[in-house]
């Protein structure tokens, strides 16, 4: 489930509360907010499982790496059934996201499982959710309309109370499907369960900046780009804030390659960021597109510094280069087993 997917089932979920206005019954009520619990946790669930597992499948050449492959192996191995299905066809041992990404329940420990799993930094993500004002906000709105987030740990961040507000849903969840009983201090009124939707929503959108952002480490980590075009001169530098802008001149002698549109790595001989291209100008005409063999100048807005005295060069940035890395391949050396 993408998250467009994921934005989607949310939506058609909240329409669904307006039935409990439509049709004042007590019967009704209950089956509807059954069905919003059961509901809410699967879209998450699948939503975050699918977001691990396809960028693994998309940048397996940056995460397929010996301690993934130990990970993935001791995670095979741990319960009969995953061992089962590991050794099923040892000819196509290709990663699946059955082993990967199972979890009997996906509480945050958990998502942070499969983060760890991948090699990405879950503080990162912590940092990245605190930071949002939007969910901070949401958070605010929730306490003061009476909905308390579960306290696994003690702490008052929007993370903790975002992490809360996940193990309430799965508490109630499994309340419900071990049980089919809803406590009544569990009951929630439908203000809170639609405001419980735009904070998932919100969070989810937060999600794919973090893995965007984790990604684009382990590329520039990589040291893998490839120079597709040099810096002929800095005609204006910029600090590393991300916030101003660099004019460079360049030359384009690729046909092949477009730009315009890309997030690209800039480099120099003793660092590296990302930039897009803001404008492209040959004198004072405007160009939607770099020209092919003609000198023009761009703005980019980096993250490092540029200095008018450095040599730098533009190389394509991270791309999904999926090759769909058999894992009994790569242990042994790339022969068949």
């Amino acid at each position: 489930m993408s998250k467009e997917f994921a934005f989607e089932a949310y939506e058609e979920l909240n329409k669904s509360l307006m039935l409990k206005d439509f049709y004042q019954s007590d019967r009704l009520e209950k089956i509807i907010v059954k069905n919003y619990i059961l509901s809410f946790y699967t879209i998450w669930e699948t939503y975050a499982k699918k977001k691990v597992y396809d960028t693994y499948i998309d940048y397996d050449y940056l995460l397929h790496t010996e301690d993934f492959i130990k990970k993935y192996l001791k995670k095979s191995f741990g319960k009969q059934y995953l061992s089962n299905m590991f050794l099923k066809d040892l000819k196509d041992t290709k990663v699946k996201k059955d082993i990967l990404c199972q979890s009997n329940n996906l509480t945050w420990s958990e998502f942070e499982e499969l983060l760890l799993m991948i090699d990405f930094d879950k503080n990162s993500l912590t940092e990245f959710i605190d930071e949002s004002q939007d969910l901070a906000s949401l958070v605010a709105t929730l306490k003061n309309l009476g909905l308390t987030p579960v306290q696994d740990t003690i702490g008052s961040s929007t993370s903790d109370s975002v992490k809360g507000y996940l193990s309430l849903v799965v508490n109630i969840r499994n309340t419900i499907s071990h049980t089919y009983k809803m406590e009544i201090d569990e009951k929630l009124n439908t203000k809170q369960m639609a405001l419980l939707i735009h904070l998932f929503k919100c969070l989810i959108g937060v999600i794919e900046q973090y893995f965007d952002s984790e990604i684009a480490k382990k590329y520039l980590d990589a040291n893998i780009a490839e120079q597709v075009m040099p810096v002929l001169s800095v005609v204006k530098g910029c600090n590393s804030s991300g916030t101003q802008e660099a004019i460079l001149e360049v030359e384009l002698t690729d046909e092949q390659i477009n730009l315009s549109n890309e997030k690209l790595i800039i480099q120099s001989s003793s660092n590296k960021g990302y930039c897009y291209i803001t404008g492209i100008r040959i004198g004072d005409v405007k160009l939607r597109k770099l020209p092919l063999r003609r000198t023009c100048t761009i703005s980019v807005r980096p993250t490092i510094k540029i200095r008018k005295s450095g040599q730098y060069h533009l190389c394509i940035g991270v791309q999904k280069e999926s090759e769909g890395v058999n894992i009994i391949q790569y242990v042994l050396g790339g022969t068949n087993s």
